[in-house]
């Protein structure tokens, strides 16, 4: 079909409860067609590009000639312009034949809309051009691809996907150059899309549209995202936008452990890793800031712990990249430094959420935080040990930045020497000057924030403030620090402060009702802590920041004894749209699904099952046979790896589409012994359960599976490439095998 069918789903489509329902005529042949056609629609709505993708190319496979198809995989590659520019080619390719006039517009729009790649032709070299020559481009298309959509609308007025699309482009117009001159205007025009049809996925378009303007005016659509579209989980999540501006915290949670919930259902189901899906990680990453605000201590330490333990995969989600991974760590450090989590914040270190890290700075950022612990917990000498080797880092550092500018300074004045001339086109090896200020720049809040809590457990307020003013300290842990160092009155005034800033959050109030308590300012402490039993309706009071409150509870008539409720459990707001019970929606973990059962043959024909394997983890590689030289280069890559493997308990096994007889061959043939057993699968049943095949071109896929010890999928690749990457795969696999 093309390079550009070689990324995205290869796995055939089904059609999935929970879709919006979509009315988009076109010139399927093939009923089937339409119907995957529309669902890819309505994923197109909920931004949900992976499985929209899917869904047409399923479109394409009914339907070959559908040219509408391919357009639709050109829009569900909005954040690769490349490939939706190859699918957009396909769409004009087939476009003469059997296609309406209107499926023509669309499709003539978005090519017009798209960039056009430069070539080496003559007169279209890539020039020099400047940034503001580009946005110019730029901003060109869209006026034009809003011009061309409005004309669809011109010659369809009953189309309101054009509607809804032209409302989209208007909103994302800021990104071209264009201008939104009237929020009001593209919301009537929603409100024509709406008016056919009221639950209308556009809803997401309404919550954008307003998110960052006036959130209160997406109430309506905000109620009515998620059961537009059940089945979607960003379309769950989009509401939490709006309830998060206007400090509905609970309910800005509610929507995105619901939007957590689907997505991991639709994962598990479907043996999908969870970054496969563009805005999984966002969307958890953001709950945990919500659990953290309502005081849901240990789910938010639940869940940064699963974003932590995801499989990672070195395209998609390591430490180092935006993803799960990284949101995972940083939320993790976020809720145990935040709620004062110390012990467990020194216990975590070293173990498999807080791993070592091979970027510096995230690992110094950790040591900063792991220094603070130790102080905070009364341990001064660890405190000071971890805090000098710190400072030696960044002194080391510092030598580096002088020895570079010294031997600059000391450099050859000889113009043109021979040395130059051999050197000119060499990258220079090392850091330059500037990166290494930049780390050294890191480093000092990290440092000072070690040293501000070495000054907080000595009482001294005056190297604390010193610290503090560098260190970039979250407001309530200085207000605290301040206070255990003998500035009462400035952490309460920091606290007053937090509390306006922070309206309706867990910790603000409990901080300040907390250091006004130690004050004797008893009555102001139990007005605050009277709003605090509301806004902490759902919170932990196991929590050492809310635990110590209960003497405050008590004399405020609130608890007859320490350790009772003393939460006051609040009403659901009218203006929420159908919720059903999280549960039925799915996990509030991701876990791994359980790998299918399989049988394939050695090369002497010996019949070996998957069940032999049961008890023990194994590695196992699905390649296309000797004649693919990337998979002989994967099985060479792996096989001297096969004892590292084994140290860790982990068996390899290599499956092939080749006979029996060609297994024979092949191994026979070839030039050094592969020391990994293959095995013969030739009617590719363990390639179609493994999922490692392409349904829509009908061939085999390349796939390697971390299965473990209890027969679930911990972690896999399937791609139209072999994974090569062994040293990345052992590493992953003890990490993931070590997990609780």
């Amino acid at each position: 079909h093309g390079e550009a069918f070689n990324e995205g789903p290869r796995q055939g489509a089904v059609l999935i409860p929970g879709m919006a329902e979509i009315n988009f005529p076109t010139s399927a042949r093939n009923p089937t067609a339409q119907k995957f056609f529309e669902q890819g629609v309505a994923q197109l709505h909920g931004f949900w590009y992976l499985e929209a993708e899917r869904s047409f190319r399923q479109a394409a496979k009914e339907d070959p000639d559908l040219a509408i198809a391919y357009w639709g995989m050109a829009m569900a590659n909005a954040n690769n312009a490349d490939r939706s520019r190859k699918f957009i080619n396909e769409a004009m390719k087939r476009r003469v034949k059997d296609t309406s006039a209107r499926e023509k517009l669309y499709i003539e729009a978005l090519d017009r809309f798209l960039p056009k790649p430069k070539t080496d032709e003559p007169g279209n070299e890539k020039d020099s051009k400047s940034n503001e020559d580009d946005r110019e481009a730029k901003k060109k298309r869209a006026e034009r691809y809003l011009s061309d959509l409005e004309n669809i609308l011109h010659n369809n007025p009953d189309d309101i996907e054009a509607r809804a699309l032209i409302a989209l482009e208007l909103w994302h117009a800021d990104r071209y150059g264009l201008k939104m001159t009237s929020r009001y205007a593209v919301n009537a025009l929603m409100g024509e899309v709406f008016d056919v049809n009221p639950m209308h996925p556009a809803h997401h378009y309404r919550i954008h549209l307003w998110d960052s303007a006036r959130p209160d005016n997406a109430l309506e659509s905000a109620a009515k995202c998620g059961p537009s579209s059940p089945g979607i989980a960003h379309m769950w999540h989009m509401p939490g936008h709006i309830y998060s501006k206007l400090k509905r915290y609970a309910d800005a949670a509610w929507q995105q452990e619901a939007s957590a919930r689907v997505d991991h259902a639709h994962m598990i189901r479907t043996h999908l890793m969870p970054d496969e899906i563009h805005n999984f990680a966002h969307n958890n990453e953001w709950l945990v800031r919500n659990l953290i605000y309502i005081g849901r201590v240990k789910d938010a330490l639940d869940l940064s712990r699963n974003l932590v333990s995801l499989p990672q995969h070195p395209r998609l989600n390591t430490v180092e990249k935006r993803g799960s991974s990284k949101y995972g760590r940083q939320r993790l450090i976020q809720t145990l430094t935040q709620y004062g989590l110390w012990k467990e914040m020194i216990q975590e270190a070293g173990g498999p959420y807080l791993p070592p890290t091979e970027d510096a700075m995230l690992q110094a950022d950790w040591l900063g935080w792991l220094a603070v612990a130790h102080f905070m917990s009364g341990d001064q000498p660890k405190g000071a040990k971890t805090l000098r080797s710190l400072r030696r880092r960044k002194l080391n550092l510092r030598m580096q930045m002088l020895d570079l500018r010294d031997a600059d300074s000391s450099a050859p004045d000889e113009e043109n020497s021979d040395q130059d001339v051999a050197n000119a086109d060499e990258p220079a090896e090392g850091p330059t000057p500037d990166e290494l200020k930049k780390k050294i720049d890191q480093l000092r809040p990290i440092i000072a924030r070690a040293a501000a809590a070495a000054a907080t457990q000595r009482k001294d307020v005056t190297k604390l403030k010193q610290f503090a003013a560098t260190a970039k300290l979250d407001s309530l842990i200085q207000a605290q620090w301040l206070a255990d160092a003998g500035d009462l009155d400035g952490g309460i005034k920091m606290a007053e402060k937090a509390v306006n800033d922070g309206k309706a959050q867990v910790r603000p109030l409990a901080v300040l009702v907390d250091l006004l308590w130690r004050k004797n300012k008893k009555d102001e402490a139990k007005k605050h802590f009277e709003t605090l039993r509301s806004v902490a309706a759902v919170a932990d009071l196991e929590t050492p920041m809310l635990a110590k409150l209960s003497d405050v509870a008590e004399a405020a008539g609130a608890a007859e004894k320490p350790g009772d409720d003393w939460r006051i459990a609040g009403q659901p707001a009218k203006d929420l749209g159908d919720r059903p019970p999280l549960d039925q929606l799915g996990p509030f973990r991701w876990q791994p699904p359980t790998a299918p059962s399989w049988g394939a043959f050695r090369a002497d024909g010996e019949l070996v099952s998957g069940e032999e394997f049961d008890g023990r983890p194994r590695i196992m590689i699905f390649y296309l046979g000797f004649g693919c030289l990337h998979c002989v280069e994967q099985l060479q890559g792996f096989a001297p790896k096969r004892s590292d493997f084994e140290s860790l308990g982990i068996e390899l096994v290599g499956i092939s589409t080749e006979s029996v007889e060609q297994l024979q061959t092949g191994i026979k043939n070839f030039d050094q012994k592969i020391e990994i057993p293959l095995l013969s699968d030739a009617d590719a049943e363990v390639f179609r359960s493994f999922r490692c095949w392409d349904d829509f071109e009908d061939q085999p896929l390349h796939g390697t599976f971390l299965i473990d010890a209890r027969g679930r999928v911990r972690w896999q690749d399937i791609s139209y490439e072999p994974f090569t990457d062994a040293d990345f795969l052992l590493k992953e696999s003890k990490r993931l095998l070590a997990l609780p």
